[in-house]
């Protein structure tokens, strides 16, 4: 198998491509405007996005520039016949979206947001271990510094700012949790001096479940859930953002007999764990999970916002 890349973003760099390069006979491409060292597996690189879509021979293109470029290059891709994985956001709003979904349904091709968090052993044993037909209180915060004053993301016309950035995790969060169920939300967004979203709280309710969450471009660093059910806590750490060199774990925290038990999780690279799973549905080219989880986030991006 083959993957074109798309811009030699810093996520790729760091996170991306040392998960590629984990792959056996998977042979990698990468087009970039501003080509920077990269690592010996990558065996063809191109100075031309649309030369590279035209030229290539690899099937899946994985989608790694600004946030205002996703749109147009998946739009671009499609139209070649590839198979597609984007970076969040995927698009930056609902319209696009449904866009890229209907032409990736109408040529019978994958699409996949690469939001990876869920995929982790830790996120995956405390939501199983939560029953959603009781009471549930659940408190998220993913907070990073403030950014350096070039990045991106500070900026609109490049589909910046924290809302941008970090909805989908939000967006995921109710889908994961509210799934079918009924539920009213309430968001509260702050602006920085150019009207850049830089932080967004908001809150979404049910019948059983409150989630109350808070994001920020500008605060000192903090990425965990913390989960209220049945008179347990559940707690994990650098849960959006998960590091592949720590041991994690998940702390439970039972309220009834006041022990404290830590289940331990090796190292994983959920990354890698994200492309295999990826890989496996090309494999059987079925694809209609993707198309209705990626218009679900996006739907729900939207009546969020």
């Amino acid at each position: 198998m083959k993957i074109l890349i798309l811009g030699n973003s810093d996520i790729f760099q760091r996170k991306v491509l040392p998960a590629l390069c984990k792959i056996k006979n998977l042979k990698l491409e990468l087009a970039s405007k501003s080509l920077k060292k990269t690592d010996k597996k990558i065996e063809k690189t191109y100075s031309s996005y649309q030369k590279a879509l035209e030229e290539t021979s690899a099937k899946l293109v994985y989608i790694s520039l600004i946030n205002s470029l996703h749109y147009y290059w998946a739009i671009k891709s499609l139209k070649l016949n590839k198979n597609l994985i984007i970076d969040k956001p995927m698009t930056l709003n609902l319209k696009q979206t449904k866009k890229i979904i209907n032409l990736a349904s109408k040529k019978k091709l994958l699409i996949s947001e690469a939001i990876v968090f869920n995929k982790h052993a830790q996120f995956i044993k405390m939501v199983s271990k939560v029953n959603l037909n009781k009471k549930t209180i659940i408190n998220t915060k993913f907070h990073i510094p403030k950014l350096n004053k070039n990045n991106f993301r500070n900026f609109d016309k490049f589909g910046g700012g924290c809302f941008q950035d970090m909805s989908p995790y939000a967006s995921s969060m109710i889908r994961i949790f509210f799934k079918d169920t009924k539920y009213s939300t309430k968001i509260k967004k702050i602006k920085n001096s150019r009207g850049t979203v830089e932080s967004f709280k908001f809150e979404a309710k049910s019948k059983n479940i409150f989630l109350n969450s808070s994001f920020s471009f500008n605060k000192a660093y903090k990425n965990q859930i913390q989960i209220f059910n049945e008179h347990k806590i559940y707690f994990i750490n650098y849960a959006f953002s998960p590091p592949i060199d720590k041991t994690l774990k998940l702390d439970v925290f039972n309220e009834l007999n006041n022990r404290n038990n830590k289940i331990k999780f090796k190292k994983q690279n959920v990354f890698l764990t994200y492309f295999n799973s990826v890989f496996n549905i090309l494999r059987k080219k079925k694809y209609n999970f993707f198309y209705k989880e990626i218009r679900n986030i996006a739907e729900i991006k939207e009546k969020i916002s």
